[in-house]
């Protein structure tokens, strides 16, 4: 089939109808680090910079051992740390650890860090939402705020860093439990009224990005309705992109190129209050994405509707060994069709692998043939360019998913309207 043949038979609805209308563009893959370690001028440079980079490394140690050493000293007979407001004195006793975390970044390059805008009182914005890009920004909001963060349950047993959380008296939630989830609103409302605690801090996309654009916001910071003032984090640079994703460099490989780097770029803005409207406040959904749109145009960027959920798939298709950007489905657009779950998208994914004899992300018109194990004719022909939305000869994971939905739900109405 070329090109000319499949725009043709397009233009007859054929057996089957005309191929269901729905948007199908590839998309900007946010879970990618595109900086890849080559050329001279990088193999020099870390030779040149080992000795310091070996200084830097037992700065960051030290510092991180020291801090966790002050912090166990802080919550010395803290009794209900995350449910109860420390007193001022306890809170006083962190601001040494805080200190220790301007020194961590002092040591991975960060050696200035740009500010712009002007942070806003507990009283006047009690949660603060960021773009999330790598482990530094937690690092930066700790140092400069000392927050209540939301952050994964799993993240208290940490090493160290669990109890430097601990002592952040940080909101747990367990994203896959819906029990969890509302928990972690309701504890995020309470905390946030009252100025006893401090800001409440959340990273609203739940999962690290490239920084290159904003994908879909939780609705968890703005379910109470209180104003919050987003915060900016940039990282500019020319040959170490910093971002901590699931296609990219590992935490220890990211350290050791931050570290034999001259200095490393990051700027945080804080962006004015946004006071959420009546409507607002009845729809968070609503909120969020004003806030998101917002923080985009400050960003000079755009806005996908990737999820926590295609983060997830992309680690799995790391795990596969595959391009993560062919295994995304943008989850905030697809649930728009039919609810669909980590776990079913995995295994469809597993399946969509099978079929792709070529290992290269999309299956063609053999392949497809090969897998449903049918011979060819006019009819399978017309059921395959259902999936070949952009009319390319191959379909991606993306599409067969989309529009296999797509075709289930159109079946599912008109038998509902029959009965």
């Amino acid at each position: 089939m070329n090109s000319e043949q499949r725009r043709k038979e397009r233009q007859g609805a054929g057996a089957l109808g005309q191929p269901p209308e729905i948007e199908l563009n590839e998309t900007f893959n946010p879970f990618r680090n595109d900086n890849h370690f080559d050329g001279a001028y990088e193999i020099l440079k870390i030779i040149l910079l080992l000795p310091v980079m070996v200084v830097r490394l037992l700065v960051f140690v030290t510092s991180l051992l020291l801090g966790y050493l002050l912090t166990k000293l802080a919550l010395f007979r803290a009794t209900n740390v995350l449910t109860s407001p420390f007193p001022q004195w306890r809170r006083s006793l962190m601001l040494p650890v805080r200190l220790c975390a301007r020194v961590n970044l002092f040591a991975c390059g960060f050696h200035w860090i740009h500010l712009k805008g002007r942070p806003a009182p507990r009283h006047e914005a009690p949660i603060l939402v960021s773009n999330h890009v790598t482990f530094a920004d937690p690092l930066f909001l700790f140092f400069k705020h000392l927050p209540v963060i939301v952050t994964a349950y799993e993240n208290l047993n940490l090493p160290i860093a669990g109890a430097i959380i601990k002592a952040m008296q940080a909101i747990a939630v367990d994203r896959i439990s819906r029990t969890s989830r509302q928990n972690a609103s309701d504890a995020i409302k309470r905390k946030a009224m009252c100025n006893d605690w401090s800001h409440v801090m959340i990273f609203p996309e739940a999962t690290t990005t490239n920084g290159k654009l904003l994908i879909s916001f939780k609705a968890g910071a703005f379910t109470p309705g209180f104003p919050v003032q987003p915060i900016l984090i940039r990282y500019s640079y020319v040959h170490m992109d910093p971002c901590w994703v699931a296609e990219g460099p590992v935490i220890y490989w990211l350290l050791f190129r931050l570290m034999t780097q001259f200095h490393n770029f990051m700027s945080v803005e804080y962006l004015p209050i946004i006071y959420p409207n009546l409507a607002e406040t009845k729809n968070p959904q609503m909120f969020a994405e004003r806030v998101r749109l917002t923080m985009a145009r400050a960003m000079n960027t755009s806005v996908t509707q990737h999820t926590f959920e295609d983060a997830t798939l992309a680690m799995e298709a790391v795990r596969l060994n595959i391009d993560s950007g062919s295994a995304l489905l943008e989850f905030g657009e697809f649930n728009k069709i039919s609810p669909f779950r980590v776990k079913d998208a995995k295994r469809c994914l597993s399946k969509f692998l099978t079929m792709d004899s070529s290992k290269r992300g999309s299956l063609t018109f053999e392949d497809y043939i090969k897998a449903v194990n049918l011979p060819n004719c006019s009819l399978l022909q017309q059921v395959y360019r259902y999936f070949d939305r952009t009319n390319s000869g191959c379909i991606s994971f993306r599409q067969l998913q989309h529009t296999t939905f797509v075709v289930v739900k159109k079946m599912i109405y008109q038998m509902n309207r029959r009965c």
